[in-house]
């Protein structure tokens, strides 16, 4: 990019007519911050050329032409005479900008087509030797509606004309539009079309070089700290980008510990119900052989001495307690009556037997007939109960249990509610993570009505403990 040194003062704003070059040909750019500046630059570029006869195309927005007008009118210049005379083509710059834009890229054929004319037009509206200025913002159009290579193309093209046609080009962008990382290099591609780069007004309105230097290593500090931030930046990024693969690599592990906790929980109900069923059908059954063999023997040794009669009685009641301790050991594996009959039996069942072995008073209330709900949905509230039940009996101290059992539209839920001390708040913590050593039947619990897509509810105080499991009966 080729540029010239710094300029006076009074040159600054935008380069005098009679700085231009003897072949009056010429491309400069400008970046502004207040319209002002850009405006008060432009009354003395276009209004020096008009009041010395030459000709000036304005290529601006509505907003900008008007200001211009009454800046020129104010220095006492009639533009409509200008006009008549066709030194002075004011156009709009949006609509000129489509009669050469092909899908949202300049046309390079239609570009000369429309612009040559319109220069064209202006050179024959003088004497020879006279200057053609003009000042375009078809660019800054563009680059504001982020075509940043269309905007780069359309100052190639300009300068392309500039071979052809003797004029001198202006253009302005405004400083704001440029406030991205990723502005750097085609701001420097747009710099590098011109001759000239005027910076903004921040810069210009300095009133001394020494302010201007100043200036000058205040803007090289600031892209210093603007690097660091951009490295700070880039590795945050990074660290945000690692964690984000630890968290997903986290996230996977969790989804494959619940799916093998949930394959766990499943093999251990099959291996309750294979054992219930091998207690029951197995032992059970040789026991009771034993103790009907066993009454054979007594009926036939009725004469035998009472000592034996007192060890076949013996033996016949640790048959019996034998018997009745595999038939509960059994039905707390996997009651059978839960497949046969369905929750409302088989807790009232339970709740039977619980109470008996103990010494807990419970009571049973269901506002409705539940009916069948589907296997695992039955499994998973019946091995609620039976946990709730357990610490209950074992940690609360409590001498009664509640159980409600509800069904309310396509839900179906239980509640144990005891009045002992109480869950410490430990337990109930550790009962949400998949980590600790407490809380361990509470975090089976609450991983039963994850699996199927239900919720455990725990609420602990000095009152006593409610367990609510949630589930659809879908």
């Amino acid at each position: 990019m080729s540029t010239s040194k710094i300029p006076g003062l009074n040159e600054v704003f935008v380069p005098p007519v009679s700085q231009i070059p003897d072949d009056h040909t010429g491309h400069t750019v400008q970046f502004y911050a207040d319209d002002s500046f850009l405006l008060d630059g432009l009354n003395r570029f276009i209004g020096t050329a008009l009041g010395a006869g030459d000709s000036a195309i304005v290529l601006a927005t509505p907003a900008h032409r008007e200001a211009l007008e009454r800046r020129l009118q104010a220095r006492g210049l009639s533009t409509a005479k200008s006009i008549r005379q066709g030194r002075y083509l004011a156009l709009d710059a949006a609509e000129t900008l489509q009669k050469f834009m092909v899908e949202g890229f300049p046309d390079a054929a239609r570009f000369r087509e429309v612009l040559g004319s319109i220069v064209a037009r202006a050179r024959g509206a003088v004497e020879s030797g006279a200057r053609v200025v003009a000042f375009g913002e078809m660019v800054a159009l563009l680059w504001e509606d982020g075509k940043y290579e269309a905007a780069i193309r359309l100052e190639q093209l300009w300068n392309e004309l500039g071979k052809e046609h003797s004029f001198f080009l202006h253009c302005a962008y405004p400083i704001k539009n440029f406030a991205q990382d990723d502005h750097s290099g085609p701001f420097l591609k747009i710099c590098s079309e011109h001759f000239n780069v005027i910076p903004s007004d921040s810069y210009t309105g300095l009133e001394s070089q020494a302010e201007q230097w100043r200036n000058v290593a205040l803007l090289q500090q600031k892209e210093q700290a603007h690097d660091a931030l951009r490295e700070t930046k880039i590795r945050l990024e990074s660290e945000i980008a690692e964690r984000k693969v630890a968290e997903q690599k986290l996230l996977a592990s969790e989804r494959s510990l619940r799916d093998l906790s949930g394959l766990l929980l499943k093999m251990q109900d099959d291996e309750r119900r294979r054992l219930g069923r091998e207690l029951h059908d197995s032992v059970g059954q040789n026991l009771a052989v034993l103790k009907l063999g066993l009454e054979v023997l007594k009926a036939d040794k009725s004469s035998s001495r009472g000592s034996e009669e007192q060890q076949f009685a013996e033996c016949l009641r640790l048959v019996d307690q034998s018997i009745t301790e595999v038939r509960t050991m059994s039905y707390l594996l996997y009651p059978p009556m839960l497949e046969e009959m369905g929750l409302e039996m088989a807790i009232g069942w339970y709740l039977d037997g619980f109470a008996k072995r103990s010494g807990v008073r419970t009571t049973f209330e269901m506002p409705e007939p539940v009916g069948r709900v589907h296997r695992d949905a039955e499994l998973a509230i019946f091995r609620i109960l039976q946990e709730s039940l357990t610490n209950i009996h074992r940690h609360s101290g409590s001498l009664m249990a509640r159980v409600r059992l509800i069904k309310t539209d396509n839900k179906l839920a239980i509640e144990i509610h005891d009045q002992g001390k109480g869950i410490p708040t430990p337990v109930l913590e550790s009962a949400q993570h998949a980590c600790g050593t407490i809380g361990v039947g509470l975090r089976g619990m609450t991983e039963r009505m994850r699996q199927l897509g239900g919720k455990l509810e725990i609420n602990s105080g000095a009152a006593g403990t409610t367990v609510r499991a949630i589930l659809s009966c879908q």
